[in-house]
């Protein structure tokens, strides 16, 4: 089931990850957690893409206010 409002998340690789946390200037240590179970990681994981515990996620929303490409990073947990 694909839901109207929810944001894009993307899985970054981790020289990707690495530039854009760089970009924004968080560390890796200090990112906002996301669980491995979310449902937006279960609908990747059921399109074959790997949501394994430890990688980077960007998920990127758009707001009126903020306008398009609004983006958040969080870390994958058990």
């Amino acid at each position: 089931m694909e839901w109207k409002y929810t944001p894009l998340h993307e899985i970054l690789s981790e020289a990707g990850a690495s530039r854009e946390l760089r970009k924004v200037g968080v560390s890796y240590e200090r990112l906002p957690l996301i669980k491995f179970n979310d449902a937006a990681l279960k609908a990747l994981r059921d399109q074959g893409i790997g949501t394994e515990v430890g990688l980077v996620v960007r998920i990127t929303r758009t707001s009126k206010s903020a306008g398009e490409g609004f983006r958040y990073y969080r870390k994958i947990t058990p």
